[in-house]
């Protein structure tokens, strides 16, 4: 099991899960992708939109800064 890491901050939908989708699909089943991003709305479209393709499930969101409002997806490669 190998850990990516994608920052993707500046990126808004539906870039930010075109982004992630192609990290994903660099991946083995069972890795995980740790996507860091700004764009609030993405926190919920990305992880919906990867377990709706089957491409990964949403293990953790993690708030890194919560003035900045950045965000860290740890997403389980499907």
């Amino acid at each position: 099991m190998s850990l990516e890491k994608i920052d993707i901050k500046g990126h808004v939908c539906p870039m930010t899960f075109v982004y992630t989708k192609l990290a994903l699909e660099e991946l083995n089943k069972g890795d995980i992708l740790e996507v860091e991003l700004n764009f609030h709305p993405a926190v919920k479209n990305v992880p919906k939109n990867c377990e709706r393709q089957s491409l990964a499930e949403l293990i953790e969101v993690r708030e890194i800064n919560t003035n900045k409002e950045i965000y860290q997806l740890v997403l389980k490669k499907l």
